[in-house]
């Protein structure tokens, strides 16, 4: 899964920086001891919208105490039910109210979008109330919208607001209409919208996030965005030092700038005046920080250990692979770093083939890059599925397969040995449910996924160009489940057989 930009919005659904495993990463590159993942440790969504991401999580670690409060949680409550998740606790009422004895000492807490909706008296006591939650050395993700990148969106805010104002009908008319006058807006490339690119950037990914998501930004009466100076001063108040951005290439000076300006931010005596030099120059919309309850490690010998210690493998996910950001994956060592992990994950101090200094910088920018991705445990290979033997065995995967003939979508299913949700274009889901869902081989799974589909098109893949519409995606969808994607997705425990 391609690690969040700090230009993305608040997620609607699963993501992937949320894990566990993917905190500690960051705090581990960043300097600081990573949480341990065994039995009865404890993770928290303070903002988790519809829920997905919590349902997900308490899938991957069925070892820990999950939490879920700030939201409506009505996918997530439906998964977990379905999947029948007994470690995942869902908590009502607002999150500054949310009592002592409600929630155990937390391990890992993540509360990204919440934060600018709400007005400042509740924004200090919701701040307060998850800071005293987490343990020392506890890991906190915070997304929040970030200045300056956000600055133009402000009276931008205004102008929809009094257009829309007046609009009859359901909140998501009124969506629909402001996203249509920005999108005339952006077309005629005239005045403020010619003056701003990121600007119209932002406003063209209005029509691909959530509906929720959108009108959130667009409308909320209490919408503030922050300086990163700010949110620092106040975590650093409760005791949090910060430790790095949750897309781990933003940590890195020679992939979160581009070579011309590198030098401006070079100049920064700590890591806080280098992060707000790199706001100044990058102008994020969005951050999401990551901040420790405690201090880093001291001493090379001691940070160098955490690193040597941290599990990698190369990242499976369909979009996963890199995303670019100038590294060359096929300049040295790469190649041979892939070839090394290929048989599955291994302890960055124990790759075979590379000296213990480059194999350490290869995983960094491998990391950082998106090649990478960090895994919660490692598993003996099993053999790859065969014939009639591929199934699904975590009950949510199933249960998240279960909607993609209902509402076709990328679809995120979870690993455990990943300990992440991985994605999964809209059509593999469809074909990895129809075949799971049928039991069927191989040579049938072109029928069941056709037949699948056309029961799900309620007749409306009747003419010959329909049929052949979804004879079309079927074909699309099996050439994503080749045979070595399925002895991947098996080392991860996503399908068995």
């Amino acid at each position: 899964m391609r690690e969040p930009d700090s230009d993305d919005f608040p997620p609607a659904g699963a993501c992937a920086a949320h894990a566990p495993v993917r905190l500690n990463a960051v705090a581990v590159t960043n300097g600081f001891l990573p949480r341990p993942l065994g039995a009865d440790f404890a993770w928290a969504d303070f903002s988790c919208g519809n829920g997905e991401n919590a349902a997900v999580i308490a899938a991957a670690y069925p070892q820990a105490r999950c939490f879920a409060a700030g939201g409506p949680g009505s996918r997530g409550r439906a998964l977990a039910e379905a999947a029948g998740l007994a470690n995942l606790e869902w908590l009502s009422g607002a999150v500054a109210e949310i009592a002592e004895a409600a929630l155990l000492p937390l391990d890992f807490a993540v509360f990204d979008g919440g934060l600018a909706g709400l007005a400042t008296a509740e924004r200090e006591s919701t701040l307060a109330r998850i800071a005293r939650a987490v343990k020392p050395g506890g890991i906190l993700l915070l997304g929040y919208h970030a200045l300056p990148g956000f600055a133009a969106m402000m009276p931008l805010r205004d102008v929809l607001n009094s257009v829309t104002a007046r609009r009859s009908g359901s909140p998501t008319a009124r969506l629909r209409a402001a996203l249509d006058w920005l999108a005339q807006a952006d077309r005629a490339e005239e005045g403020f919208f010619a003056d701003h690119a990121a600007l119209r950037r932002r406003v063209r990914a209005y029509a691909e996030i959530a509906e929720e998501t959108a009108a959130a930004e667009l409308f909320s009466p209490t919408l503030t965005p922050f300086h990163f100076a700010q949110v620092n001063a106040s975590m650093a108040a409760e005791g949090f030092t910060f430790a790095g951005n949750a897309a781990m290439r933003l940590n890195m000076l020679d992939l979160a700038l581009p070579a011309a300006v590198r030098p401006l931010v070079k100049r920064a005596r700590s890591r806080i005046e280098f992060e707000t030099l790199r706001d100044a120059l990058s102008g994020p919309a969005y951050r999401r920080d990551v901040y420790v309850r405690g201090a880093p490690v001291d001493g090379e010998a001691a940070f160098w250990a955490q690193h040597d210690a941290l599990l990698v493998g190369l990242a499976v996910g369909d979009g996963d692979g890199g995303d670019g950001c100038g590294v060359d994956a096929e300049a040295f060592p790469f190649p041979l770093l892939r070839e090394a992990l290929a048989a599955g994950p291994c302890r960055v101090g124990g790759i075979p083939g590379l000296i213990p200094e480059i194999a350490r910088d290869a995983v960094r920018v491998g990391l950082a890059a998106g090649m990478l991705i960090p895994f919660a445990r490692a598993e003996a290979e099993p053999a790859a599925p065969q014939g009639d033997a591929l199934r699904v065995p975590l009950a949510l995967n199933r249960a998240l397969l279960s909607d993609a003939f209902a509402h076709p979508a990328p679809t995120p299913l979870v690993s455990p040995v990943a300990g992440c949700a991985l994605p999964v274009t809209a059509e593999t889901a469809l074909a990895l449910a129809a075949i799971a869902e049928t039991g069927c081989g191989f040579a049938e799974a072109e029928a069941a996924v056709i037949a699948r589909l056309l029961a799900a098109a309620n007749g409306r893949g009747g003419s010959a160009a329909g049929r052949a519409a979804i004879a079309a995606l079927a074909r699309k969808g099996l050439s994503g489940l080749t045979p070595q994607r399925l002895a991947a997705w098996a080392r991860l425990g996503i399908v068995s057989g």
